[in-house]
């Protein structure tokens, strides 16, 4: 088991931040998902991407616009996530906890949630 933690901070409204990271193929800022569909509610979501793959997300914490928590699995790698957001405004940090089971993509942790983190500041220009 393999975890990390990465904080960032965004230069606008935590309700923005958290319309991209509920609807992935949003504006197209996750390259890496194709479509996505979602089951009871926004409980259950189901992300297609782009290499053919499928990552399962079931969400334990739904709390809008502050926090989420999910398990997922993609293959037979298989976590947690958790993101908290924290401000209002025009200002908001983002923190992000993720623990992981299994090999490939997820592999390294925090590269793959730096790299989604710059992925968001590019789709919300903050």
């Amino acid at each position: 088991m393999k975890t990390c933690v990465v904080t960032a901070s965004f230069a606008c409204d935590p309700s923005k931040l958290w319309l991209y990271l509920t609807k992935p193929t949003l504006n197209g800022w996750r390259k890496d998902v194709r479509d996505y569909e979602e089951k009871d509610g926004g409980l259950h979501v189901i992300e297609h991407n782009t290499d053919g793959s499928t990552t399962e997300l079931h969400f334990t914490r739904r709390e809008k616009p502050r926090c989420l928590s999910c398990n997922f699995q993609n293959g037979k790698v298989n976590g947690t996530f958790t993101l908290i957001l924290l401000g209002g405004g025009d200002s908001t940090s983002l923190e992000c906890t993720m623990e992981v089971s299994g090999l490939g993509l997820f592999a390294k942790p925090k590269k793959l949630l730096e790299e989604r983190l710059n992925m968001l500041r590019a789709a919300v220009g903050a």
